[in-house]
């Protein structure tokens, strides 16, 4: 699995799309977090790339990291059921370490810096992007 993070606006998406040649035809499955729920491994044989945009948006309606780890692990065990499958999570960096004043604020941004840092220790690369320019850290 590949966990992409940055700020907002700073090029993940096309960042992703140009490494895994999204343009160029190759069967991929793009999941929005601000769009509608994330979806289960089920059903998705034939995808050879699986993007998960938007993370910090999924999580805010779920914000339970333990969840969450049962669910990044589902997606890494159908990543290595079959030859050549990638899983890319986008996550942007919320409040870039400013703590929120207010309360629901604070535990959602907790809970996605708990739930990025379990997701990081299961990835195989993680890279950060910043004015598109890629600095792998993992």
């Amino acid at each position: 699995m590949h966990f992409v993070i940055g700020g907002a606006f700073q090029g993940k998406r096309k960042w992703v799309r140009e490494r895994y040649g999204i343009n160029d035809g190759v069967h991929i499955v793009w999941n929005n977090g601000y769009v509608e729920p994330y979806r289960p491994p089920d059903g998705i044989e034939t995808a050879k790339t699986v993007v998960f945009d938007g993370l910090e948006a999924a999580i805010r309606p779920r914000p339970d990291p333990d969840e969450w780890e049962s669910y990044f692990r589902a997606w890494q065990r159908w990543e290595a059921a079959a030859p050549n499958r990638t899983v890319v999570w986008i996550g942007t960096d919320v409040t870039q370490g400013v703590v929120p004043v207010d309360p629901q604020e604070r535990r959602w941004r907790d809970a996605v810096g708990m739930c990025y840092q379990r997701l990081a220790s299961l990835c195989c690369r993680v890279d950060r992007l910043w004015c598109g320019l890629a600095e792998q850290l993992k």
